[in-house]
């Protein structure tokens, strides 16, 4: 047996299961129809699922899991898809909109599909018009502005093909989301950003967080994280993730008392000359 992402697994798949419990030949129309409900359920924020399976036979070897995945690369029946809901905490949508209002941009950096990503971020406020969205086609390689849209979705593979020119025009958006990326990808988005004289600040809570965790300002790590995220991190959310609109307050309070006390201070100096 074997689960994993749609959009990997269906096209390795030769067969299905009929009524009968029999495998029987995947025609197009089958692909077809398996395609559309997947991104009918992505669109809804739905985290989707294959189910497949392969009857083989394994030669004993030194490295068996090799041997299983070479087996899982072709020639497998499909079983069924699931979609798991996985709504955000209540306390998003607020956090969201209070933290935009003191004119800090939110991105969303997922391993999710990209439909799912598009759809949760909209749910989240961090797309807040689905109708002002662009795609890779508006970023132009030779460095013009391609697009006055706000919002931005992109993919993990996509973000390799860009060049500087695309970054550059990439990091403007205000609202960007970006899909099915790896921790090397998390980290180069830090990276990109900081570069352009951003100030970063990352959120995460898994063990392939750590690495863009280290390398942002300042590491958000959720208390509920594990245990290499939170010692990578610079901060700790114990409570809520809601707890990061008071750490901007206090943090921006602090800043506002050293500017006051920096511009009010006097310095003296006494000069004793020789007798």
């Amino acid at each position: 047996m074997i689960k994993g992402a749609p959009d990997i697994l269906l096209p390795r798949c030769d067969t299905l299961l009929d009524d009968k419990n029999e495998a029987v030949a995947l025609t197009d129309a089958q692909r077809t129809r398996i395609e559309r409900i997947k991104d009918d359920w992505s669109r809804q924020g739905k985290r989707v699922i294959l189910l497949a399976r392969k009857p083989t036979v394994v030669p004993f070897s030194g490295n068996q899991d090799k041997e299983v995945l070479v087996a899982a690369r072709q020639g497998l029946t499909f079983v069924g898809i699931l979609g798991i809901v996985d709504p955000p905490r209540d306390e998003i949508p607020d956090v969201v909109r209070i933290l935009r209002g003191a004119s800090i941009r939110i991105f969303m950096v997922t391993g999710d599909f990209k439909l799912t990503a598009q759809a949760i971020a909209e749910e989240c406020g961090i797309i807040s018009n689905a109708a002002l969205v662009d795609d890779i086609s508006a970023l132009s390689r030779g460095g013009k502005i391609g697009s006055t849209k706000q919002a931005i979705v992109l993919s993990g593979p996509e973000l390799i093909t860009l060049n500087e020119n695309q970054w550059d025009q990439l990091c403007q958006y205000q609202e960007i989301v970006f899909a099915r990326t790896t921790p090397e990808q998390k980290l180069r988005i830090v990276k990109e950003f900081q570069r352009r004289e951003n100030i970063v600040g990352m959120t995460g809570d898994g063990v392939n967080d750590a690495p863009s965790l280290k390398a942002a300002d300042i590491g958000i790590a959720m208390g509920s994280g594990s245990d290499i995220a939170i010692e990578a991190a610079d901060m700790v959310l114990l409570d809520s993730f809601a707890a990061i609109v008071e750490a901007v307050q206090y943090g921006r309070l602090v800043y506002d008392n050293l500017k006051k006390t920096v511009s009010t201070a006097s310095i003296i100096f006494v000069c004793i000359s020789p007798c």
